[in-house]
């Protein structure tokens, strides 16, 4: 059960940390208030068109695949998480391809994909790799079975979250506790007469989707029907009301609800070519299925460098549009976590949107992508209102560290143990709302339920509905 006690837990657990606008740090934290991030947090917020982009580091609390830093023994285990059965071809080629023994799984997917390329523009069916002593063949179906064993197990090791005994509490007992307070905080934090909130996640995995159920808020993921779901990207274009039931009917906004964009697809997406039933003409169609998939039918974008080249497709193209367009609005805000800017296509939407729209400001929030952690560890309260790039600290050379140093007041960027997601949702602004916990509304319907059939009620406490 959820109880108060869950959250104070993930406020005692911060450490130091900085943030920083306009290339300035505004506070140094340290496992005290930060005043100035909840203040900026709250501005964000109230602004007119809100915008939130999720990456995988949003998930890797719930045990998501850390995909930058693997070793070819972790690689295999990754395949054999996922009930697949690496072969010693796979062992020699992880060797071959990765001879260090460290290395970004995104590169190591590159390797193999070039690799099969080579072997089909040659004509061959074998390909050789590794060079002098080292060199050796490999059949062009040993390399693609490889590369198709390592997508299916990413794929796999997105069904979150995890075995609760894997994860470390308190989401060992309650799992989406920081995605249901991140959510419930924004959809309760904004006034009502303002547009719904978009995400925008590059992640597979259906973390989203659960929280927003077990929290009981609406939301649009641009399909239509009920039973046969179809993307239909018009739908993002519909919204939620209630009708007033009065004298005379009357159309209100209905509260807590939000638009939610998967631009990579999502677990529970299939491919299928249809005929539309008017026309008899084929097309693609994305359905949603919990029915388990053969790999060609998954709709997901796999971290390679083709990655870029397949969001010119449908629906990854519309999606890109979408996140375009709406950065693009007045009165913006985008709150970023988890996305380390390793995406050429969503950074170009971002940073050209930070030039050309003077009323778009941007929060990043990154715990590992400023500084090292004994640089942050050094740095005392005398760093407050200096210029980061006067700090003694060295700044890390990754896309965020550089908009940190950016003098820049719309982009701020908040790093250190803060900047973690699990964080950032206790750092959102607002108290405890009873709709973080499902778990104690169920109690208290359980509770009349039972004084209504004449029985004792089980004893409903404050803690149960925090």
């Amino acid at each position: 059960m959820v109880n108060e006690s869950s959250e104070i837990e993930l406020a005692e657990a911060s450490a130091k940390g900085l943030f920083i606008v306009g290339g300035t740090v505004k506070e140094v934290i340290a496992n005290s208030e930060p005043t100035s991030v909840r203040e900026h947090l709250s501005s964000l917020l109230q602004v007119k068109n809100l915008v939130v982009l999720l990456g995988s580091g949003a998930s890797f609390h719930l045990g998501s695949p850390k995909t930058r830093d693997l070793t070819n023994q972790q690689v295999l285990e990754l395949i054999r998480n996922a009930g697949l059965s690496p072969t010693s071809e796979d062992q020699a080629l992880l060797t071959t391809i990765n001879p260090t023994d460290s290395g970004d799984l995104e590169k190591l997917l590159n390797g193999l994909q070039l690799a099969a390329s080579l072997a089909t523009q040659a004509g061959q069916d074998a390909v050789t790799l590794g060079s002098g002593s080292d060199a050796k063949s490999y059949s062009k179906s040993d390399v693609d079975g490889l590369r198709r064993r390592i997508n299916r197990a990413l794929a796999e090791g997105c069904r979150l979250p995890k075995d609760g005994g894997l994860l470390d509490p308190p989401f060992d007992s309650d799992p989406l506790l920081a995605h249901r307070t991140f959510l419930s905080r924004i959809l309760r934090s904004r006034r009502s007469n303002l547009p719904r909130a978009r995400i925008f996640t590059t992640n597979y995995d259906l973390v989203i989707e659960t929280a927003l159920d077990q929290l009981g808020y609406p939301y649009i993921d641009g399909f239509s029907g009920t039973v046969d779901r179809r993307l239909n990207l018009a739908f993002y274009g519909l919204d939620f009301h209630r009708v007033e039931t009065t004298t005379q009917s009357v159309l209100a906004r209905a509260e807590g609800a939000l638009y939610l964009h998967k631009v990579h697809g999502s677990l529970n997406w299939r491919a299928s070519n249809d005929r539309d039933r008017l026309t008899g003409l084929e097309s693609l169609e994305v359905k949603q299925s919990d029915v388990p998939a053969e790999d060609d039918e998954l709709v997901l974008i796999y971290p390679t460098s083709a990655k870029e080249g397949d969001t010119l497709a449908y629906p990854y193209s519309d999606l890109l549009r979408l996140l375009g367009d709406a950065v693009q609005q007045e009165d913006t805000a985008v709150i970023v976590a988890g996305y380390g800017f390793a995406d050429a296509h969503i950074n170009r939407v971002l940073l050209r949107s930070l030039a050309t729209n003077a009323a778009l400001n941007v929060l990043v929030a990154d715990p590992y992508a400023v500084l090292d952690e004994p640089d942050l560890a050094a740095l005392t309260s005398d760093a407050h209102q200096r210029q980061f790039n006067d700090l003694s600290a060295t700044p890390k050379a990754t896309a965020i560290a550089a908009l940190a140093k950016a003098s820049d007041s719309r982009i701020a960027v908040l790093t250190g143990e803060p900047g973690k997601f699990t964080e950032l949702a206790h750092l959102m602004p607002g108290s405890s709302p009873q709709g973080e916990n499902p778990t104690g509304v169920a109690s208290l319907i359980e509770a009349l339920e039972q004084a209504a059939r004449g029985g004792t009620p089980p004893p409903i406490t404050g803690s149960d509905l925090l």
